[in-house]
This record gives structure tokens, sequence and C-alpha cells, in this order.
């Protein structure tokens, strides 16, 4: 993780080369779209981003294997990331995990959904939701578009996992 002393301003090296600018990303710099995950504007960014990591990352590693996982996290961040260049204006200055960790939280509601704790996971998922996305200088869209890319892989990753229990043939 890298983290900017800019606080939104994109004056370091680093940021300019890393947080996703959207018109630098128009202009040919793709890869900002993948590098903005790991970019923060200061170290209270960097610490609120880690705790939703080490909750609903706990909860989906226990779920999923390493792959799948990554899968969540990624592409979540990077639909995040890409609903970002595509509803903003050009320029915009994104930069952070919160897509992608907003990604696992629609993971968690994915696992949840066939349990009896999907009321709580459904209240949770919202209230973390509107706590976080209404502050000023925060993406509203990369927070909605990672839930839903979560939430969506997820549900895709659950319903290819074998059922556990005894076969038809177990005798």
């Amino acid at each position: 993780m890298l983290v900017s002393s800019d606080f939104g301003d994109c004056n370091s090296l680093t940021c300019q080369l890393l947080a996703q600018e959207n018109d630098l990303v128009l202009s040919g710099a793709y890869w900002q779209l993948f590098t903005s995950m790991f970019v923060h504007f200061g170290p209270v960014h960097l610490l609120f981003n880690m705790f939703g990591l080490y909750f609903f990352g706990r909860i989906n590693e226990s779920t999923f294997s390493t792959p799948k996982f990554l899968t969540i996290y990624l592409g979540s961040g990077l639909l995040g990331s890409i609903m970002t260049l595509v509803l903003l204006p050009p320029s915009t200055l994104s930069g952070g995990a919160s897509g992608a960790i907003f990604g696992l939280v629609g993971s968690y509601v994915a696992i949840e959904r066939s349990t009896q704790r999907l009321g709580f996971a459904l209240v949770y998922a919202v209230v973390i939701f509107v706590e976080s996305s209404f502050l000023p200088g925060v993406n509203i869209f990369a927070h909605l578009f990672g839930l839903i890319g979560g939430f969506a892989l997820g549900l895709v990753f659950i319903s290819m996992r074998k059922p556990i229990g005894y076969s038809e043939g177990y005798t």
C-alpha cells in the first residue's frame, strides 16, 4: 500500500503516476484503473481501509479459495474504478481500496444469503455504505459498484461450490 500525504491533491510523483486521474486514464494511463486501489490519501484513509479489509477479508478468506478471493477483491475494485471513469468528470482524482473492500462486503452478503443471518448482513452492509459513502471527498460510485460487483461475484462463486455431505451413491 502506498500512502500519499497529499490528502486529495496530487502533487507527489507517486500520486500522479498511480492514483486515478480520469483525464490521464482517458489519455492512455489505463494502469491507474488498477493501481489506484493501492494509493491512499493519508494515514487515516489507509487505516479505515485496513480495518475493513481485516474484518471482511477474514470472512471471505474462510469461504473462498485464494484465487476466488482475489477475483472478488480486484474485480470489485476494478469495477469501481471503471465506473468512476464513466460517471465522474474528467478532472476527478480517486484512490484507495474502498471499491475492493466494498466488494468484500457485497460477497459477505452473498455468503449470508442462504443463512438466517441474511437480514443482519443486509442491514450491516447498508449501514456501512451510508456511513462511509456520503462524506465529503468520498467516491460513492467506487463504493456502490464495488458492493454490486462483490455481491455478484460472491453469488457466482457460491453457486459453483460443491454441496457438503453424503453423495447419492454412498452406501
